[in-house]
């Protein structure tokens, strides 16, 4: 076996491409790499126990398109592979959506590709990218203004997509061609340096290889492949945060920013990054840049702020709470209310998420039983220095008494033990002095201000005409 057959079948069975009995579609273009590509797995095939099949996709952009899908079409019968063509009017897919070319044609082949895999049953799609590809991207990605996720590598295996020939560069790929005998075609596009990648391609890499490392690719596939093991990493902290501190509900997602506050500045960032995730399914137009303007918000706590954003987005921090939804589709905020009762007076205030609420203060009759009724509730004001009406933070904690102790216990565990949907977290109204919760209405008060022996003045609360969160 000659020496690049048996680099690639040593990374196909490195990374457990092809189960036995695979039937294995791939992308051919008719071009170099996918040439390669399909060459090396028919000779490979007996070994690997697998079934191929060749689709071309004709993206009607060149006048050769159709003399490049005729070689692929004898390519494969004279080797007894199975093919298939799809044509796919590439120029005006682009026009419609908007898209680059280039894209456009991205997201045509992987339908196509998906398509088929569907219509014959198959199990795995292979496509041809190497390491020249790999640290193109990583290039790219990262003078565009990428962070760490943009930086990593292309995997070797994604879902049913699979990459044999990451383990060889363009070069290694070009000369098993030439010792092969093995003709392809030459996609001319590819040589103008009218692109971003084709530039880098053909410009800057062979000048970085030629003037400062002759192994430059291989070195910036191995960055890649560190910056993909972080991201991995960073990404599962970053996911359980934003599962304990971040809510969504219709077309929006929100957090206290206290707590986002909490995390460490790249967890802050992949956090945003989840967010924005959670509200377009392609945030390809989302950059490092967005997520910094987003982040920029949380620089104060005063008054309001906003950004616009991508996909027609908004970030909106206001107060305590960072938003982001869809323009005019933020949800109300919901302003805090704060009262100092006097002895001896009743005060009515109309808090609309609870309903009309009495406070009033009075002396202690140690003859009269504490009421336990839903909606009005005594406090040991003796404790308490003022008495607000809002959503939570991320400090608010509340006191439980457990056995002859009393613990404290954060907010958002308290709600999480109370099984309390997580969308209806943020928009309950609480009752707070300070970040020491008093009441969580139709849940619990707090045990730190429950009535004594030692109580000398009682604050009731009562709530009548409740409103969407009273209890």
């Amino acid at each position: 076996m000659d020496k690049f057959s048996n680099k690639v079948l040593n990374y196909i069975q490195k990374n457990g491409m092809f189960p036995e009995g695979a039937r294995v579609v791939v992308g051919f273009s008719g071009g170099g790499d996918s040439t390669a590509l399909l060459t090396v797995l028919e000779k490979l095939q007996p070994l690997l126990k697998i079934e191929l099949f060749a689709i071309h996709i004709n993206h009607l952009i060149r006048s050769e398109a159709g003399e490049d899908e005729d070689f692929c079409r004898s390519f494969c019968k004279e080797r007894g592979i199975s093919f298939v063509s799809r044509s796919v009017d590439i120029p005006l897919m682009a026009k419609e959506k908007s898209l680059t070319e280039e894209e456009a044609g991205r997201i045509a082949r992987y339908e196509a590709f998906s398509s088929f895999v569907k219509e014959i049953s198959a199990s795995h799609i292979a496509v041809a990218h190497h390491q020249n590809d790999v640290a193109e991207t990583l290039l790219m990605n990262l003078l565009r203004g990428s962070g760490l996720h943009g930086g990593a590598a292309i995997r070797p295996v994604r879902d049913n997509i699979v990459r044999p020939l990451l383990c060889v560069t363009r070069a290694e790929v070009e000369e098993y061609l030439k010792e092969s005998g093995i003709s392809f075609c030459t996609d001319k596009t590819n040589l103008e340096s009218i692109h971003t990648r084709n530039f880098l391609r053909n410009e800057i890499l062979p000048e970085l290889e030629k003037n400062v490392n002759d192994r430059t690719i291989q070195h910036l596939c191995a960055a890649a492949a560190s910056f993909d093991k972080a991201d991995e990493y960073i990404r599962e902290v970053a996911g359980n945060a934003f599962d304990r501190i971040v809510t969504s509900k219709d077309g929006s997602v929100c957090v206290d920013t206290r707590d986002i506050l909490l995390e460490k500045e790249i967890i802050r960032e992949n956090i945003v990054l989840l967010m924005f995730e959670t509200l377009v399914k392609n945030r390809k137009d989302i950059g490092a840049v967005h997520v910094e303007e987003v982040l920029d918000l949380l620089k104060s706590e005063d008054g309001q702020a906003s950004v616009d954003l991508p996909y027609g987005l908004c970030a909106k921090r206001t107060y305590g709470r960072l938003e982001i939804s869809q323009k005019g589709n933020q949800t109300k905020d919901i302003e805090t209310v704060t009262v100092k009762p006097s002895v001896g007076e009743e005060t009515q205030i109309v808090i609309p998420e609870l309903g009309r609420v009495t406070l009033s203060v009075f002396s202690y009759d140690k003859q009269k039983e504490v009421p336990t009724w839903t909606y009005t509730k005594w406090f040991d004001y003796d404790r308490i220095q003022e008495v607000s009406f809002r959503t939570r933070r991320g400090d608010d904690k509340i006191s439980i008494s457990q056995g002859d102790a009393i613990h404290q216990k954060l907010l958002s565990k308290f709600m999480t033990d109370e099984k309390i949907p997580k969308d209806k977290r943020d928009e309950m109204v609480i009752v707070a002095d300070g970040n020491n919760v008093l009441w969580v209405p139709g849940y619990r008060i707090s045990a730190s201000c429950k009535v004594s022996e030692a109580t000398r003045y009682i604050l009731e609360i009562k709530i009548d005409d409740g409103g969407m969160s009273n209890g």
